[in-house]
């Protein structure tokens, strides 16, 4: 299940969502740059530059700190980095515009702190020699913010890719609160163990990050009234 567009969307750009895009793309650029020197130089950087999850202690928790941030905005892959752009693009701009870009930002990273923090503690990092638990990745922030649109619209319909089985592409709308629940379920059977193949997948990241962006936008709500659903969104399709 690949999301294509949410109904109804708002057309205004997210400026902070953009801006999030931008400089994760310039940074999936650099890391090409250095793929290109030649084989070793990437994984070195990530190491040098991400979070080394069985080096926490070995250093000060500003330099944590910094590691953690810094991790958010490195991808492994271009598909792992368009993927999760398109996400956060999809997924942001009503979180932003419920709550304003400068607030959407410090949304956004406390997410991602908070997915960090879900990895280190359940993810069963298994240290070695040769891995210390690198953690890359905006995902675990866009998981909150998908939470947080599920508080916001749950209602909405993702008009949602399912193959190629038609002239072009076989698409259904879902209700947000079953593609998010979907989305959010495989994770935690991928967790578990009881579907699909081992990976270095942070599941633990998305959930925590999925499971922050449902908290903070429930308590939220209760200082700022939700937006009521919009009857006609479905002649915005």
């Amino acid at each position: 299940m690949f999301p294509l567009t949410v109904v109804g969307r708002d057309k205004k750009i997210p400026k902070a969502a953009v801006v999030i895009i931008v400089i994760n793309l310039l940074i999936f650029l650099w890391e090409l740059s250095v793929d290109a020197k030649g084989d070793g130089f990437l994984k070195e950087a990530l190491q040098n530059y991400g979070l080394e999850v069985c080096k926490i202690g070995e250093q000060s928790l500003a330099a944590t700190g910094l590691d953690a941030f810094r991790s958010m905005f490195l991808h492994a892959s271009a598909a792992h980095a368009l993927g999760n752009m398109w996400f956060l693009f999809l997924f942001g701009g009503l979180v932003e515009r419920y709550l304003g870009s400068l607030k959407f930002l410090l949304a956004y990273l406390g997410f991602g702190a908070v997915a960090t923090l879900a990895h280190i503690a359940f993810g069963n990092t298994e240290c070695t020699v040769t891995d210390t638990g690198v953690v890359i990745g905006a995902s675990g922030a866009i998981a909150g913010v998908m939470g947080a649109f599920l508080v916001l619209r749950p209602q909405a319909k993702v008009k949602t890719m399912l193959g190629f089985f038609r002239p072009f592409v076989w698409s259904v709308n879902v209700p947000a609160f079953l593609f998010l629940g979907y989305w959010l379920l495989m994770d935690v059977l991928q967790q578990v163990g009881w579907i699909g193949v081992e990976t270095d997948v942070a599941h633990w990241a998305h959930i925590g990050g999925f499971l922050a962006g449902l908290v903070f936008m429930f308590f939220a709500g209760l200082f700022k009234p939700l937006p009521k659903p919009d009857p006609l969104e479905h002649l915005a399709e």
